[in-house]
């Protein structure tokens, strides 16, 4: 039988703050620590032994790692890092698969009051260079395998976890041998709720990316969305196939394991049957993703009615728009809903669909602001707009739900986030007449055509419903007569013919559903869309081709 779920209003009406303090354990103290709030509370007495990770590695061996185990190896880390001269405050930066240890370095780094510098494992050397030096990190933990991202010149003191055999490098610490001669008993730092724990690099969809200085209160701020967004329950299989380098693996790793749940880790992209073997293998019941791996799901056969159904109660997804097919073939084909998270690396996870609400669903809706935030729309003076008017997306925070201090030695790029006392990121949306945002991108990439100002999301979930298109995005082409078009880049189903009838055919699907104004004018068919390593699409190279 179904859990019976409260009105979001009901939710709304008895939020208090003070309770998800006292679910942390940080009503009372002045200061707290990450590492002890989210694993070492779970590690004493006989509930110790549960299983806090589930690895999966690249070759489909499992590890399974106990709350204990995880708590005694980041303790250990934690003093391997203190004998090296990290001190509270020192960045430490990780460029590191998805395997065990990495967890235990967060967390270690975490403890010591560090600040955990995340450098996603598939970046080039220049990309790893730029963040080392902009975030000034005293050392780097990698593995054997990635070590020839790091430069010789970088001039960062490596910890290497060896894993392919390779001959460690002159100067470099060993990562197992450094741990097994350090104490399992550390004594954690303590830490004001805002003083910075992580640096998360933006992901560099309009430009340079920028080092967010993300605050020590994360789990006070992102549990809102960890109770009703993702609604995690103690005995849940928990599979965030996000990456912890990046801003949403992260803030669905630490939360799940704060909540003491069994977290699934799988090193491995998740392609269509990979993902559909964990899920059966695993009996996961609580599935964090991404638009690009849903509809990589939807376009293979392996997902159709009756091939994954059973455990899997709950599928939430963040990172681009969610498109409302996939929402519809999900429900049809899996009997579960996606519901869409909005997050932005400045601002957390406030805007959602609930899966621990009962709330309508509209297909393509960001949803709803989450209990504890104030969000709107605004102009670019703050000024709150009504209902079906764009504008940019905003909020303001307190010290309960601050996630993000600013950015990373960038003064003038943090103070030009203010408009009138509202935070505003540069994303667009509209709020519909019961209170539903719609994302509309970013500012730059709306579209002035002879007068309109076209947003790309919508175009793009029309042209999504034509049966013979995969994946498509909206850019505006400079036009003399009309200032711009809407010009879609289009990737096609296998088998379907590149003619001028079938883009003649998406432009009036188009044409039919929003109107003439909105129509491609120009269709380019190719094989793939440039995307950050996150999958979000990279419309400003777009508009340069």
């Amino acid at each position: 039988m179904a859990r019976p779920r409260p009105s979001y209003r009901e939710v709304l009406d008895r939020f208090q703050w003070n309770d998800v303090l006292d679910e942390l354990g940080w009503t009372g103290p002045a200061t707290v620590n990450l590492g002890t709030t989210i694993v070492d509370r779970h590690a004493s007495g006989p509930g110790g032994d549960r299983t806090a990770l589930i690895c999966i590695g690249q070759d489909g061996t499992e590890r399974r790692v106990s709350f204990r185990e995880l708590a005694e190896q980041s303790a250990r880390f934690a003093n391997v890092l203190t004998g090296l001269g990290v001190k509270k405050g020192d960045r430490v930066a990780a460029l590191m698969p998805r395997v065990p240890q990495t967890l235990a370095i967060i967390l270690g780094v975490l403890k010591v009051g560090a600040i955990y510098v995340p450098i996603f494992a598939g970046f080039g050397r220049d990309a790893v260079r730029y963040r080392l030096a902009h975030s000034g990190a005293r050392l780097l933990c990698t593995t054997d395998e990635h070590r020839a991202l790091v430069a010789d010149d970088v001039g960062v003191r490596t910890i290497c976890l060896a894993r392919s055999g390779a001959r460690a490098r002159a100067g470099d610490f060993d990562f197992d041998a450094e741990l097994e001669r350090a104490s399992p008993l550390f004594e954690p730092a303590s830490c004001r709720r805002d003083e910075p724990a992580v640096i998360i690099y933006t992901s560099g969809s309009t430009g340079q990316p920028k080092g967010c200085v993300i605050a020590t209160n994360l789990l006070a701020a992102v549990w809102p969305y960890l109770r009703y967004g993702l609604d995690l329950q103690a005995d849940d299989i928990f599979w965030p196939t996000g990456d912890p380098g990046w801003g949403y693996g992260l803030c669905c790793y630490l939360p799940a394991l704060a909540a003491g749940v069994t977290v699934v880790s799988v090193e491995a992209n998740p392609r269509p049957e990979l993902c559909i073997d964990i899920l059966r293998r695993y009996a996961v019941t609580n599935l964090a993703t991404t638009p690009t791996v849903l509809r990589s799901l939807m376009a293979s056969e392996l997902a159709r009615s009756g091939r994954v159904r059973g455990h899997l109660r709950a599928i939430s997804s963040c990172g681009e728009p969610l498109n409302g097919e996939v929402v519809e073939f999900f429900q049809r084909e899996w009997a579960v809903t996606p519901m869409d998270h909005y997050g932005a690396t400045e601002f957390g996870l406030p805007i959602g669909n609930y899966n621990g609400i009962a709330m309508d669903v509209k297909a393509g809706s960001m949803g709803l602001p989450g209990p504890g935030y104030r969000m709107a729309v605004v102009d670019e003076e703050g000024r709150e707009l009504p209902p079906g008017e764009v504008g940019l997306i905003a909020q303001k925070t307190d010290a309960n739900s601050r996630y993000w201090l600013r950015y990373w030695n960038d003064d003038a790029a943090s103070a030009g986030l203010n408009r009138s006392g509202w935070a505003c990121t540069g994303d667009l949306a509209r709020r519909d007449a019961d209170g539903y945002f719609w994302f509309e991108g970013r500012s730059d990439d709306i579209i002035k055509s002879s007068g309109y100002r076209i947003g790309p999301f919508e175009i793009e979930s029309a042209i999504l419903r034509h049966p013979a298109v995969v994946e498509v995005a909206v850019v505006g082409k400079p036009d003399p007569l009309r200032g711009q078009i809407v010009k879609a880049f289009v990737v096609l189903k296998p088998g379907a013919d590149r003619s001028s009838a079938l883009a003649d055919d998406i432009a009036s699907q188009v044409k039919t559903t929003l109107g003439r104004h909105q129509y491609p004018r120009e269709i380019e068919f190719t094989d793939a869309l440039p995307k950050t390593q996150t999958g979000k699409i990279q419309r400003f190279l777009l508009r340069q081709t």
